[in-house]
């Protein structure tokens, strides 16, 4: 009986403490072709109430900004910058002492890739970081994958 009890207090505490990770911002990753060498790729972050989500050009000092690290490049390179598609919203932040720019919501980041060829493969990982007016979580990676 004693072993029985032990066993579902374990239970019962494992599913407490994974049910207080913080996960505020989800990400979905996304293809698009734009001509016939040219695909664009968009890595999109939806950001429950209350979070957001840094932008890419952040000042030493501040938070941690948005960033891309393509490792793997096959068959391919990326055009120009990542680019962000949604409402920025620039303000002074007195967490930081300092101008940010972020998103809430939803915001897009596009990398425009060209294939140097058929097929091709894009792979690595985004850093973001995330806050909510009162906390913030600690920078997290997001490993990513397209094959062309």
């Amino acid at each position: 009986m004693k072993q029985l009890l032990l066993l579902i207090s374990f239970t019962l505490i494992t599913t407490f403490i994974q049910a207080q990770i913080l996960e505020p911002v989800k990400w979905t990753f996304d293809t698009e072709k734009v001509d016939d060498k040219t695909i664009a790729v968009t890595f999109t972050a939806t950001v429950d109430e209350g979070w957001y989500v840094y932008a890419q050009d952040i000042a030493d000092g501040g938070p941690i900004p948005t960033e891309f690290t393509f490792e793997t490049l096959k068959g391919c390179k990326t055009s120009g910058k990542v680019e962000e598609v949604g409402k920025v919203i620039k303000k002074y932040d007195s967490m930081f002492d300092m101008d940010l720019k972020y998103y809430k919501k939803q915001v897009q980041f596009k990398q425009l890739i060209t294939h140097e060829g058929k097929g091709g493969v894009v792979e690595g990982y985004l850093t973001f970081m995330t806050c909510n007016g009162e906390k913030c979580l600690p920078p997290t990676d997001v490993d990513f994958k397209f094959e062309l």
